[in-house]
């Protein structure tokens, strides 16, 4: 009787068994489906190089014959500082003067920046009346109608092209410059990814020079304005002195400061 009961008891836990896989087997049954994605990527190519080189101003020049150019020679010059000041004069230029060179292909869209420091200083004299140091009267005076900036700068986009037209010049005051860079639209608007920068602004020149008057006399402009510049920077008293310029009305050195960008636009 109990084997029997025994028999019974194991027969039923099979069954159990065998319900609960059934029931345990449809509550984690699924349907499946699925995507994969991957992706990778490097750093976009910037790899843009500026190279400057050159100076506008010396302690020493060549004489006209020579080209007016400054030098570090000790023979066949014209000007020359009497310390280690560099000099600018009538007669005096700098054809060479300072060049920026731009290379590279980046792989984003580019813009040009160029731009004066805010400590840019130019050599002039203001409109007005002055002694006359051309001669050895006390009384003598000329009149300027206009500011007088002797030193004249040309900027030269594309410096290298064959063709005059391919060019962009720039010339007068730095001011002026510095104005026609900042509303002319002196570089395109953009340079796009994979331009090749080399061939699109090429060679950047800033050049400069103070014509020089032949030997003419009497003097005549500017020769008056030359002399009293120059006597000024030597110090010489102007007598009268209510023919001398104000302070604020003349400057006696030039200050330039010039920065090319090349910069990321979106």
């Amino acid at each position: 009787m109990k084997k029997n009961w025994a028999m019974r008891a194991a027969i039923l836990m099979v069954a159990l068994t065998l319900i609960t896989s059934c029931f345990v087997s449809g509550t984690f049954a699924k349907y499946v489906t699925g995507a994969d994605a991957d992706d990778t990527a490097r750093v976009a190519k910037f790899g843009v190089v500026i190279t400057s080189s050159g100076s506008l101003f010396d302690v020493n020049y060549k004489s006209v014959a020579n080209g007016n150019t400054p030098t570090n020679t000790t023979t066949g010059i014209t000007v020359k500082s009497s310390n280690t000041d560099k000099l600018v004069a009538p007669g005096t230029k700098n054809d060479e003067g300072i060049t920026f060179e731009v290379s590279g292909q980046p792989e984003v869209d580019v813009a040009v920046r160029m731009s004066f420091g805010d400590d840019l200083e130019e050599v002039f004299l203001k409109a007005g009346t002055y002694a006359d140091m051309t001669t050895a009267a006390v009384d003598d005076t000329f009149t300027l109608a206009a500011d007088y900036y002797p030193v004249v700068f040309t900027l030269t986009l594309n410096a290298e092209a064959a063709d005059d037209a391919d060019k962009t010049v720039y010339t007068g005051t730095l001011a002026s410059i510095k104005d026609q860079l900042e509303n002319g639209g002196a570089f395109a608007s953009v340079y796009h990814a994979g331009a090749n920068l080399a061939d699109e602004i090429g060679k950047i020149t800033l050049t400069w020079e103070w014509t020089f008057v032949e030997d003419t006399l009497p003097p005549v402009d500017p020769d008056f304005a030359d002399t009293l510049l120059g006597d000024l920077a030597a110090g010489t008293t102007i007598v009268p002195a209510a023919n001398a310029p104000a302070a604020a009305n003349y400057n006696l050195e030039e200050v330039v400061d010039l920065t090319l960008y090349i910069v990321q636009v979106d």
